[in-house]
């Protein structure tokens, strides 16, 4: 029910479903699991969207499922913009990455798409300014980070969200040894906010990147990755090289990457001729969801065997400093023969069980 009606968002000429048949809680409450009634809702009031009529009563649900969403974007907007003056003030390099700046950009408002945290991309060197920058402003350093991971996380309690607000400074895109990611071109291509001379944003194209690789990191296991990388195909085509894209991938050694969340855009939007005329290779995925499933996905969206093996390695025989995050107690303690032995009977429980729900 879901796909149709999304498509119908971009493409009213192409309804296959006839919106006064629509279920109106079963598809806000599938809006709802993915996180996209923030650009749902802003679809609808957009010319895009218009000649779609829905009932007075699903117009009502998402409503109330975007008016909370709202209200966390303005503060999470407010305290970017706070975090943003901090790094130009001490003279810090600073690209945010997604957020309340990608919707103003690419949605038409900063509450358009939603938002839980605040992404930023630094260069690494400047890691130590950077952390200055977010404790200015309250944030403070998360207890454990996943050591494989290409981002640092600060917490910040209150500021009258309901969670934790985060900041993730990056330094990268992916994690690394998986890939030749070189984060200079995304500076490089970047181009200069108005009215800051150290904050940058970056181009469409390489933003269109960027959401490929980050959905592709998720194994594009939510609509709202989907539904990130349609919009910029089907909305601001013009403004992306997808050529480009595709060389600066094959360079990264992150081309099956790209190829892999554009597969998947690929199979539940057939036939759009935003895709159609993008030469990239279409990587066959299974839908079904298990512990298996994303173990596959990320061996098939790795551009070589190399890749694979180090992936393969690390997961078998993890560093000791991995297999303690991922176990998510603290054994430090403990013998390394009891921290291994714990994380593999971990694994293989959730591997029978993930196995179990897609039989």
């Amino acid at each position: 029910m879901i796909i149709p009606f999304l498509r119908s968002l971009y493409h009213p000429e192409d309804a296959v479903v006839d919106s006064h048949l629509l279920d109106d809680q079963a598809l806000c409450a599938e809006i709802r699991r993915h996180s996209i009634g923030a650009q749902v809702f802003h679809l609808l009031k957009s010319s895009t969207g218009r000649e779609v009529k829905v009932s007075p009563t699903f117009h009502e649900l998402l409503y109330r499922s975007y008016e909370s969403s709202f209200l966390q974007n303005l503060l999470i907007k407010r305290e970017t913009e706070q975090l943003l003056k901090e790094f130009e003030k001490l003279g810090v390099p600073v690209i945010p990455l997604k957020g309340t700046m990608l919707a103003e950009r690419y949605f038409g408002h900063y509450a358009a798409r939603g938002t839980s945290d605040i992404d930023l991309l630094i260069h690494p060197e400047h890691m130590e300014m950077a952390v200055k920058c977010v404790r200015s402003r309250g944030f403070s350093e998360t207890a454990q980070e996943n050591p494989v991971h290409y981002h640092h996380e600060w917490y910040k309690e209150g500021g009258g969200l309901p969670q934790p607000l985060v900041v993730e400074l990056h330094w990268s895109l992916v994690q690394s040894n998986t890939s030749q990611m070189n984060m200079g071109v995304a500076w490089a291509t970047s181009e200069a906010l108005p009215d800051y001379k150290n904050v940058r944003v970056l181009s469409p194209s390489y933003t269109f990147y960027a959401l490929c690789l980050h959905g592709a990191s998720h194994q594009m296991d939510s609509l709202k990755y989907v539904v990130d990388i349609l919009h910029l195909l089907e909305c601001h085509h013009e403004h992306i090289h997808v050529e480009w894209v595709l060389e600066q991938a094959e360079q990264d050694h992150t081309s099956r990457r790209v190829a892999a969340a554009l597969s998947v855009v690929n199979d539940l939007f057939p036939g759009l001729s935003s895709l159609d005329c993008i030469p990239f290779e279409r990587i066959q995925i299974s839908n079904r969801k298990s512990g298996l499933h994303s173990l596959v996905f990320t061996l098939l969206m790795l551009d070589s065997w190399r890749y694979r093996w180090i992936y393969i390695t690390r997961l078998i025989i993890p560093s000791q400093s991995v297999a303690l995050y991922s176990l998510g107690t603290d054994h430090r303690q403990r013998s390394r023969f009891f921290i291994y032995y714990t994380l593999y009977k971990q694994r293989l429980r959730k591997l029978l069980g993930g196995l179990r729900e897609g039989v």
